[in-house]
């Protein structure tokens, strides 16, 4: 059996979902768009703006925002600052403290993951 795909939005757009959270796959065989399985929604998201992975996330995904982007005031308005991680766990949001940490444990489900530095969204 494959193991089960998973999607990472990596900009913001119409979809509303938190940019670098990963989300299950439940469909990728259109050419333009991915399905990811959102509180048991399934949800269309343009494949232009997804990140695919085989396998469930393992590492803090790092937000990058830039002043000119839509939601960067959010980010900001929110306590998270323009740079933060997702965890690969939870989806919840986190500031990195201190910046450049190797692994972080996440607040809201206890977990400890490495930060995927290396592939910023």
């Amino acid at each position: 059996m494959a193991a089960k795909k998973w999607a990472r939005v990596k900009r913001s757009g119409a979809h509303g979902l938190r940019r670098g959270a990963w989300y299950p796959v439940v469909n990728d065989k259109k050419p333009d768009l991915v399905f990811v399985d959102v509180h048991t929604r399934n949800v269309p998201v343009s494949r232009e703006l997804v990140e695919l992975a085989q396998g469930a996330p393992e590492r803090w995904s790092v937000v990058m925002w830039q002043e000119q982007e839509n939601g960067a005031g959010r980010a900001s308005d929110s306590d998270y600052g323009k740079m933060y991680g997702v965890c690969p766990n939870c989806r919840s949001r986190q500031k990195f403290s201190p910046p450049g940490v190797a692994e972080m444990e996440c607040p809201e489900c206890g977990g400890n993951f490495k930060v995927d530095w290396e592939n910023p969204c």
